[in-house]
């Protein structure tokens, strides 16, 4: 019997400690809602887009006026999305450039040197237009590592990576210790979301949607 109850406690022990080295490694690979949301306010979100199809679209200032807000996206509208980051503004938006519609936005944080890339590892976002190849299950990813600083660095949930000529671009989420970095000039080319936000994407996000890269607006 006291074989018996000690089996239990060890068996017990083990159990917990499973569990808890499960917990664990969750909270590490997958940094999720826990972190709240870098989401653009209405109002500056339709001022961006407004400005986008004025200047990118060509559209007289009567019809960038029109441009609305639309808060829940229906399917068929999906395939219409176009996403719109502004380096300068450290800003990604959703769009439909058919429809004239925004669909939300949300502060990232971009490559940490400004300009266009030109060169593997200069630490900049390349500029112009791509689109989705392909979104990937990263919550099991492990760290990458920042050359310069040694620092190790959280994918996220999700990684969208862009058809670029550029290996490894694409746009996705951070670990709490680099969470603080959103909205500035600090990825190593990507387009680094909070978790949240990056599920938001996710969402609406489709492989071959086109992705527009611009410096400022």
């Amino acid at each position: 019997m006291k074989r018996f109850k000690l089996n239990m406690k060890l068996n017990s022990g083990r159990l917990s400690f499973v569990l808890v080295s499960v917990i664990l490694l969750f909270s590490v690979f997958y940094t999720g809602s826990a972190y709240g949301s870098f989401r653009i306010d209405e109002e500056r979100l339709l001022e961006i887009a407004r400005r986008y199809f004025s200047t990118q679209l060509h559209l007289h200032s009567d019809d960038s006026v029109a441009v609305r807000f639309v808060r829940d996206v229906k399917a068929d509208k999906l395939k219409k999305i176009s996403w719109v980051c502004v380096k300068e503004d450290h800003v990604l938006i959703a769009v439909s450039e058919i429809d004239k519609e925004v669909y939300g936005g949300w502060s990232v944080a971009t490559g940490r040197n400004p300009g266009q890339k030109t060169r593997v590892g200069d630490l900049r976002t390349p500029e112009g237009v791509f689109r989705i190849k392909s979104i990937e299950d990263a919550s099991y990813w492990g760290f990458y590592e920042d050359k310069a600083t040694g620092q190790l660095i959280g994918y996220g949930p999700y990684f969208i990576r862009l058809e670029t000529k550029w290996k490894g671009i694409g746009i996705h989420g951070t670990d709490e210790g680099h969470l603080h970095e959103i909205g500035t000039n600090a990825s190593h080319g990507c387009i680094r979301m909070a978790n949240d936000d990056l599920l938001e994407v996710v969402r609406m996000a489709k492989v071959g949607q086109k992705v527009v890269i611009l410096p400022s607006l």
